[in-house]
């Protein structure tokens, strides 16, 4: 880290797993400064880096943050798949544009999901079970299991992981059923590792995971956890991706060779009831949203072996995202959406550190790429298709001086892009959105004692977002896509890790970000200029000690978060208010030969805040609408390794 003259945090997993249970993309969040993420439920989330947030909802814009596990991108306009990170090494927060090196998108940055490889000389394994008691709520439990195999000493192993949880829910609906989204989850990795020649490695994998949330987490007042609801409205998340990697020497290069191909089903059910009449409809209504991703990535790296001096690469992505929306009432099922939209894009990429001065660097790095997307949408208003086709520049710069081994202060600048689209509206052409464009300036330094005893990181960060896309909502309730207008974003940063005595750490960190529009694409003025989801302060305090009691190696944690207000959406119709609450946990960790026990309290203090304003889109409009923060939930564990 001491070089990348970047802002960034690396995540070490081994330290988010007081509890043995695997972390997910929330838990990520309450650990790294900047990073922020709605709340509809597992597998619907959308992520945000550092105030770069368009819209709460899941139209069809690409995401500001691209998910990446280890040399796959993983998503392009899709949700965060909440992959649970079992058997992961760690999680690495790129902040700030990134579409230099990772490609159209990465607007916020990247999140980066790195595995545990196969090890060629040692078999072992390990298990773990658990159970979960929510206050207000159920009972949840779940297992996981790893086991490294040598299948040819230093040559071939297999390594392969699965897992399975029920998440209890807490959201009571009157009349019908207690405890209704409860979530259950299932997945597994397959990897294989073999070196046919010294120096080289070639990695397959494969990777899937279903969420399947039985309804939805919202409620309709704040100081409750019950509504009235006259159906059920599930959700689920099927993800899959299968990858190659081949790397190794070529001559005084390293090359690395990546393929991979990602599958990814999303769908989910709402109440559509108050918006019948929009669609020619009478009384209740049921609305379907069926979703398909896939992605197809092939990239080629090389770069200097014995340094890291430059790097150049080519790249090639094609993504697909097929959109079917259904209605259905009593008067039959009618179709409102069916959205075909298609990216490819050939690119070639690049970055080369270039000595100054004595301790100060240049790091200079660029995309150049040439982007095609084609739509397709079939609407009650009759049929649309488009093809547009460009060619993008991505660059970044960056200064930075090496004050001594432990320090590094860097001044960096990127842009980064995203195509423009098709605007599905259901029962009307409004025709596409166009591309939008974003730079950020960020001073920022990384430095650590010559004791070691304290790590610290601060940067100050500017953005111009220029024709920003966002998804809003449509009278009908259905979601569209627009350029909303220009905007700026202004914000701090600091974090550090001190160590006073011995097995004894403090962690603390914060983060204020002023988003705003600065003007709207169509001139007309908005009571409240904040841009949506991200709060405007977030601040962590965290704690862990670790003694020796008899035989077990023990660890104490615990661990408090603030999360400021935010708002909903652009809209004024829709200026919901969200956030302005603290969380806080604590976990005993116990470990004697092979076993190892845990116990962990989340939200001790029951905080009833809302950690999200907004559920269900037709029926928003009629009033409030929250999701409450899990009750103080019990998690016991134990676990087995060998």
């Amino acid at each position: 880290m001491g070089d990348v003259p970047l802002s960034l945090a690396i995540v070490n997993l081994a330290d988010l797993r007081s509890n043995l249970t695997p972390p997910t993309s929330r838990d990520i969040s309450l650990s790294v400064e900047g990073l922020a993420l709605t709340n509809l439920g597992p597998g619907r989330n959308r992520q945000f880096i550092r105030g770069v947030a368009d819209s709460p909802f899941n139209g069809p814009s690409q995401s500001t943050v691209t998910v990446e596990l280890d040399e796959a991108r993983v998503t392009f306009d899709a949700p965060d798949p909440d992959l649970r990170l079992v058997d992961m090494e760690r999680v690495e927060i790129l902040k700030g544009p990134q579409g230099p090196l990772h490609g159209s998108g990465a607007l916020g940055g990247i999140y980066h999901v790195v595995t545990h490889k196969p090890d060629l000389t040692t078999f072992d394994g390990s298990v773990v079970v658990s159970g979960q008691d929510v206050g207000e709520g159920g009972y949840g439990g779940g297992g996981e299991g790893v086991v490294n195999l040598p299948v040819v000493k230093d040559k071939l192993a297999l390594r392969v992981v699965g897992y399975a949880s029920s998440d209890a829910g807490w959201i009571d609906n009157i009349g019908r059923n207690d405890d209704a989204n409860a979530t259950t989850t299932a997945g597994g990795r397959v990897a294989l590792r073999w070196a046919p020649a010294p120096g080289w490695t070639i990695d397959l994998s494969g990777t899937l995971q279903d969420v399947n949330s039985h309804d939805s987490q919202y409620v309709l007042t704040s100081d409750t956890v019950k509504r009235q609801a006259r159906i059920p409205e599930p959700a689920e998340n099927d993800f899959k991706v299968v990858a190659a990697t081949i790397q190794g020497r070529l001559g005084g290069l390293k090359l690395l060779a990546a393929a991979s191909y990602v599958d990814h089903d999303v769908n989910y059910t709402l109440d559509s009831s108050d918006a019948s009449a929009s669609f020619g409809l009478t009384g209740n209504s049921r609305f379907y949203d069926d979703r398909k991703y896939t992605i197809a990535n092939y990239e080629i790296r090389i770069s200097p072996l014995d340094s890291s001096h430059w790097l150049a690469g080519l790249s090639y992505l094609d993504t697909t995202s097929l959109n079917l929306a259904t209605i259905t009432s009593g008067n039959g099922t009618i179709e409102v959406e069916n959205i075909d939209h298609r990216v490819r894009e050939l690119a070639v990429f690049g970055e080369t550190i270039m000595p100054l001065f004595h301790r100060i660097d240049l790091t200079a790095g660029a995309r150049l790429f040439r982007t095609i997307a084609e739509d397709e949408a079939n609407e009650k208003a009759g049929g649309r298709s488009q093809r547009v086709t460009q060619n993008l520049l991505s660059p970044s710069l960056s200064l930075s001086w090496t004050a001594n081994a432990r320090t590094i202060v860097y001044l960096r600048y990127a842009r980064a892009v995203r195509p423009g689209g098709l605007a599905p509206t259901g029962l009307e052409a409004l025709g596409r959105f166009n591309s939008d464009d974003l730079g950020t300036f960020d001073l920022g330094i990384r430095s650590e004692t010559p004791s070691h005893k304290l790590t610290y990181s601060a940067s100050i960060f500017y953005t111009d977002w220029d024709h920003i896309q966002s998804d809003y909502l449509l009278p009908n309730g259905l979601i569209s896509t627009r350029n909303a207008g220009n905007g700026r974003i202004y914000g701090i940063e600091a974090s550090g890790r001190w160590t006073p005595i011995a097995r004894f750490q403090l962690s603390a960190g914060a983060t204020y970000v002023d988003a705003k529009l600065t003007d709207t694409e169509d001139g007309v003025a908005l009571h409240d200029r904040r841009l949506p989801v991200t709060p405007d302060l977030t601040a962590r305090l965290a704690a862990q000690y670790r003694f020796r009691l008899a035989d077990w190696v023990t660890q104490l944690s615990a661990q408090a978060n603030y999360i400021g207000a935010a708002r909903l959406a652009l809209d004024d119709n829709l200026d919901r208010k969200m956030g302005n609450y603290v969380t806080n946990s604590a976990g005993i960790f116990a470990t004697r030969n092979r076993l190892t026990m845990g116990l962990k309290l989340d939200n001790i203090l029951n905080v009833q805040g809302d950690s999200f304003a907004f559920g269900n889109p037709f029926s928003i409009m009629l009033g409030r609408q929250y999701t409450p923060l899990r009750p103080r939930t019990l998690t016991l564990s134990a676990g087995l390794s060998w």
